[in-house]
């Protein structure tokens, strides 16, 4: 009828504590007395009745005569009315000690609404502390809300808020942590069963270490969960350990000695070679364009990194066109298959003092690089010769490497692979199979390609650029730093498509170097916009625009503006509107920056949208095809359309595959839409002399402030 475990509670006073042992009586009715004995054990005999607590009912033991850790046989005797049951068991003497820090969390890029859920919290209950993640998202809240800076500002400076993340942050806090481990939800519905999911949790987190455990607590995108500060106040009114405390991470990590973890390091190629042409050339290491990239939509990390990279490897390399030079961003030596590409066609193999197995493709050179240095290069040269080093047709169904053979069924297309773990290709028939120095490949509707060397068959490690470098091989560490004068820059530093939208964050990341100030337009009423302008940085001078659509009249258009680091001020304009019925877009554009940023608010004059509504953003045209040959290039038209009246910024994306990343671009590009008008946004797609044969599918986005219109799917294809 009755069980009883230790637990890792304790309660009493610090002087004379009492472990606490969970009894679990469920069927006893009415007041419950209970005691505990043993060796060494030592409880209260006739104290007062047992109020059920969250771990059932509780009786403090004396174990004050036993090291922790020991096991003691033990009686739990428990008595209600003039029954008597009792049960053995085996304490384990607890470790008191421990102090659990709920830490609150909200990503710096979470919805408005919850962002201020956290600081109403922190403001009613002073106990309530909480931790800014994501902080270089942070920034939409900051600027939308630029009354509140002071209130953040005030709950840092009080530690009540801590800002985790970037070493650069729009709040201007060197902030401890790069980043918060993942929460504990806590879901639960009832206080008890809260302190219960945190006493678990805290089993589960805790080690031998400091005696501290860190607990981030919910979601860092929705609301302050609901139990913490109950938690707070009711666990440590009863319990003296472990204590259950909101804290912050740096509670954890200062007030518990505990070791800061390590920043995580930017191992990836543009990174590695940057840092290494930085250090040897003189040029600035592109942190702005590396920064973006972690945080940036795939596609544009993209191509931000094959930009720095390719500055970078230039930077490294000196062009000779007889030679290769093949490099290793990785911390081992590697062994793996290269391909570089030349001008123009030659018959050639490659050679690192003998000749190499080589696969000349078109105006692609392939071969195996063996024992690459780590963090370094080796060179090898380009050899004419009259030998054909191209694929050559084989016979069967079947292609095999070191590491795997794959067969196709030609009849029922259903492809086998022997090896590693390896997902099938989607090959259908007729099938053919080719042959080279380098490896084997398999063409029906699809291709794929073995490698007869390579231990993997994901996308290389090295990159291959033509060019040499002496000695022949080496390691980029070892080579001494050189004093030489800056360099061309390794990256890009600003944004490339400006103007830059105000409100930015509704469709991507912060500008690519940062937004030092920003500009923000508020309807008070049909006549009257409120112009908000802040500082994200040092004190900014400027002027703000007013850009107005046929028809309307301001009680002015332009005026200088001077903020404070850090402030903010605020303009007032009026307006008197056009008479013709219609939705309109007013622009504030702002100047003094290193590009424009502008922000667009949609005005309505009465009347407009009752009987006849007309959309204000919509696609009119966009292709259902685009197709290029190798060597070839061809536009990708969207015709984007408005009925309102006024110019209308527009931002267009094109969203595709990632194979298909290298065939079209830019990523983004901007227009305006003239009056009741149409805009073509355009995107090249180009395929290089060695592209193979494929077809993939693509959107475009287009916005202009909160308005969104994508374009039906639009084919992408490479043919002959």
């Amino acid at each position: 009828m009755i069980a009883a475990e230790s637990t890792e509670l304790f309660a009493g006073p610090r002087t004379a504590l009492l472990q606490v042992v969970r009894v679990i009586a469920p069927e006893l009715r009415g007041p419950v007395h209970a005691h505990v004995t043993g060796p060494g054990l030592h409880s209260a005999r006739h104290g007062g009745s047992l109020r059920s607590g969250p771990f059932g009912y509780e009786v403090g033991v004396d174990v004050s005569e036993h090291d922790r850790g020991s096991v003691v046989p033990a009686v739990a005797v428990v008595r209600s009315g003039p029954a008597e049951f009792s049960c053995a068991f085996s304490l384990v003497v607890g470790s008191p000690g421990w102090t659990v820090h709920l830490v609150g969390q909200v990503a710096g890029d979470a919805p408005f609404e919850v962002v201020r859920a956290h600081l109403d919290l922190a403001l009613t209950d002073p106990v309530y502390r909480f931790a800014v993640t994501s902080v270089e998202l942070l920034q939409p809240y900051w600027d939308t809300f630029p009354s509140h800076r002071s209130l953040l500002l005030r709950l840092i400076d009080e530690g009540r808020v801590e800002v985790v993340g970037s070493a650069s942050n729009v709040v201007g806090v060197a902030p401890l942590l790069p980043s918060l481990p993942a929460g504990v939800e806590l879901e639960a519905t009832s206080l008890a069963e809260a302190s219960r999911s945190v006493y678990s949790s805290f089993l589960a987190l805790r080690t031998g270490g400091a005696p501290h455990v860190m607990m981030p607590v919910g979601s860092a995108r929705s609301a302050p969960n609901p139990w913490v500060t109950a938690v707070h106040h009711d666990w440590n009114a009863r319990y003296t350990w472990p204590r259950v405390v909101c804290s912050l991470p740096r509670d954890y990590y200062v007030r518990g000695s505990v070791p800061l973890p390590a920043a995580p390091v930017d191992s990836c190629a543009a990174a590695v070679f940057a840092s290494h042409a930085a250090r040897l050339t003189g040029a600035a290491y592109p942190a702005a364009a590396l920064d973006r990239a972690s945080a940036a939509h795939p596609r544009e990390a993209f191509e931000l990194r094959a930009e720095v990279v390719s500055r970078s490897l230039a930077a490294l390399t000196s062009t000779v066109d007889s030679a290769v030079t093949v490099w290793n961003p990785s911390a081992m030596a590697v062994t793996d298959v290269v391909t570089v590409r030349l001008d123009s066609f030659r018959n050639v193999h490659v050679s690192d003092g003998s000749a190499l197995p080589t696969l000349v493709d078109g105006m692609s050179v392939t071969f195996l690089a063996r024992d690459v240095p780590a963090f370094g290069w080796r060179t090898y040269s380009l050899v004419e010769d009259s030998v054909d080093h191209g694929w050559k047709p084989a016979h069967g169904v079947e292609i095999a490497s070191t590491h795997f053979v794959l067969s196709c069924d030609p009849v029922a297309s259903l492809v086998a692979v022997d090896g590693p773990a390896l997902e099938p290709p989607e090959l259908a028939g007729p099938v053919s199979v080719w042959v080279c120095e380098v490896g084997e490949k398999m063409v029906g509707s699809s291709t794929f390609v073995l490698w007869n060397e390579v231990p993997h068959l994901g996308p290389s490690l090295l990159f291959g650029v033509l060019g040499s470098r002496s000695p022949s091989a080496g390691s980029l560490p070892a080579v001494p730093t050189r004093l030489a004068l800056a360099g061309p820059p390794l990256g890009p530093s600003g944004p490339s498509v400006t103007p830059v939208f105000a409100r930015y964050w509704l469709h991507e990341p912060a500008p690519l170097g940062g937004l030092a100030a920003n500009v923000r337009l508020e309807v008070v009423s049909p006549t009257l916009l409120r112009v908000v302008v802040m500082s994200d940085g040092p004190a900014f001078a400027g002027s703000v625009e007013l850009v107005l659509p046929p028809g309307w009249s301001a009680s002015w258009t332009s005026l200088p503006v001077s903020v404070e680091a850090g402030a903010y001020v605020t303009l007032e304009v009026r307006l008197r509107p056009s008479v013709t019925p219609g939705c309109y877009p007013v622009r504030a554009v702002l100047h003094g920056l290193r590009f424009l940023v502008e922000d667009v608010v949609l005005l309505t004059v009465p009347e407009w949208d009752f009987e006849d509504p007309v959309a204000v953003l919509w696609i009119a045209s966009s292709p259902s095809v685009v197709s290029v040959s190798p060597g070839t290039s061809a536009l990708l038209r969207v015709e984007v359309a408005s009925g309102a009246l006024g110019v209308l910024p527009v931002r267009a994306w094109v969203l595709s595959p990632r194979a298909s990343w290298e065939l079209v671009g830019p990523f983004c590009v901007a227009g305006e839409v003239p009056v009741q008008g149409r805009v073509g946004v355009e995107f090249t797609v180009e395929a290089p002399e060695w592209a193979s044969a494929g077809a993939w599918s693509a959107v475009v986005k287009v916005a202009a402030g909160e308005l969104v219109a994508v374009t039906p799917v639009i084919r992408l294809e490479v043919v002959g």
